[in-house]
């Protein structure tokens, strides 16, 4: 599974917990659009697991900027509430469940919210060769 995927999937999951923000992308330059939602999605590490899998982890940063910038306390809260609620189980992307490795910790500094976690999956190998059809022991 790519990054983008990763992505993809946590920016549908925002869309769905506050439709009225505006994702932007990582590299977006100033002035930011608000409100609105910036999803970073860092590889964390990835290797080699038994049987031809891959184990695969991320760091996640949600940034929410709010719309009041003169009081945007409340509305930081309530960004944090929809997003913690919407990621209490986990998230599918790319066809994997992927379950988060800790809980998810929010901090507002400078009008600016931001909830961080990590997860972490395991990949399986793709099926090569054709299945045995008969084991004949000798």
């Amino acid at each position: 599974m790519q990054i983008s995927e990763v992505r993809t999937a946590l920016a549908d999951l925002v869309r769905a917990a506050d439709p009225a923000a505006k994702i932007i992308q990582d590299d977006e330059k100033e002035p930011v659009v608000r409100p609105a939602f910036r999803i970073d999605v860092l590889p964390m590490g990835g290797g080699a697991a038994c049987g031809g899998a891959r184990e695969r982890a991320v760091d996640v940063d949600i940034w929410y900027y709010p719309k009041n910038t003169d009081h945007p306390q409340d509305e930081c809260d309530a960004a944090a509430d929809r997003l913690l609620a919407a990621l209490d189980e986990g998230f599918m992307a790319g066809g994997i469940w992927i379950p988060l490795d800790e809980d998810v910790s929010c901090d507002s500094t400078q009008g600016v919210l931001v909830c961080q976690f990590g997860a972490s999956w395991i990949e399986t190998a793709p099926e090569t060769g054709e299945p045995m059809d008969e084991l004949i022991y000798v």
